[in-house]
Parts: structure tokens; sequence; C-alpha cells
């Protein structure tokens, strides 16, 4: 069988191709390069913008009067680890809900002095997001609908302990609050309704705290 060989310096057409035509297809091929180049630039920048984060401060409690106990020292224990993954986002809150109670610890209660121990103890801090189904037919595209619902849950200890470690006194409370967030939300929007949200948590908490408080760990207030 024979074989053919193709002379490469012709071109398609069979017109044989000298140096000169070589020359300048090269113009060409170094403009092409160049437009490719600025394309990848380009691309490379817009992947590169970044979404400037509103920054929203911690959340504290010092404006709220300090509670004395007759104890040595108040320990806080977060026996509550976050999995820090989905469909948990507890750790996306521009305060996560376990730093907002060590705060409310930190402010609210305070060592007068003693051999007692007080415990804090975080046994529920979480927020748990749950997608909602969307309407995706013709009316929808004009309407704006809740596409996540997030629901948040505080559980906290309040033990006074001896010095062999003997539980004397405790008081359990319990907080949940739940919030919608719209389709499309931005990154902004979306940490303020996560810090609206730690807001209203924290203030069921703080409320049910004192009356759990001045309900069973009375008898060592100062």
């Amino acid at each position: 069988m024979p074989y053919m060989l193709h002379n490469c310096n012709r071109d398609a057409g069979g017109e044989k191709i000298g140096k000169n035509g070589i020359m300048k297809r090269l113009p060409r091929l170094s403009a092409l390069i160049a437009l490719i180049s600025v394309l990848a630039m380009v691309a490379l920048g817009a992947c590169q913008t970044t979404v400037t984060r509103t920054v929203i401060p911690e959340l504290t409690y010092k404006h709220l009067p300090a509670m004395s106990f007759a104890v040595g020292r108040i320990e806080i224990v977060e026996s509550y680890r976050s999995p820090l993954q989905s469909p948990n986002v507890e750790h996306l809150f521009p305060t996560p809900i376990a730093a907002a109670l060590r705060s409310w610890a930190d402010d609210r209660l305070e060592a007068f002095g003693g051999t007692l121990t007080m415990r804090f103890i975080i046994e529920d801090a979480s927020a748990i997001v749950e997608e909602l189904e969307i309407n995706k037919d013709l009316e929808a595209m004009f309407t704006t609908e809740q596409a996540e619902r997030v629901d948040t849950r505080i559980q906290v200890k309040i033990e006074i302990t001896d010095e062999s470690g003997e539980v004397l006194a405790f008081t359990s409370t319990e907080a949940s609050r739940t919030r919608t967030t719209p389709e499309n939300v931005t990154l902004n929007e979306r940490d303020k309704i996560y810090d609206d949200l730690t807001k209203v948590l924290m203030n069921d908490f703080n409320t049910s705290q004192e009356q759990g408080i001045r309900r069973y760990l009375e008898a060592y207030l100062r």
C-alpha cells in the first residue's frame, strides 16, 4: 500500500508557503495570544472580587446588673461542641450563641467569696438550618419566598458545688427561637438576620435564667 507524504511547506490549497508567508501569519498568532491573556486576566479579576462585610459588634451584657453569689470561683464549662458543618450554622453567626452565653456569664455572674464553686454549663447552643420548598412556577418569579428556616436552641445548667464536687443546688434553663430567611439574601443581610435572632434568643434566656436563679439559687445570692 503506497504512502503519501504531506509537504508541510504547502497550505491547504496546495500553494507553497515560503518564509515570508510564515512571518506574515506570526502577528496574527501574537494578537490572538494577547487577546486570550487579557480575557484570562479579566476572568481572574472577577473571581477575586470580594464582598465587604458589615462589622457587627459582639453582644455584651455589661448594661445589666451583676448577680453576686457566695462562691469562691465561677467555672464556664462548654459541654456542647458545634459540628461546624451543615445543617448547623451557629459558627456562622456574627456572635456564635456559645460566645454570647460566655459573655452573659462573664458580665452577669460574680463570685462574692467562699469555698463553694459555681459551674455555668453550656449544654446546647445550636442553630440548625432547614431548606424550605420554594414555588418555581411563573407567579413565583415576581415574589420573594422564604428559602430557609433557622432553629436556635439554648440549654444551660448552673450548679453550686462544695469542695468535694457534690452538687448542692442547680437550675436548668432552656430557650429557643426560629427565624426564616428569604431567597437570594446577601451575606450582610444574612448576618443581620442571625444577629437579630441571637439577640431575641438571649433576651429569652436572660429572663428565664434570672427567674431560675431567684427560685433555686436564692440562698447563695449576696
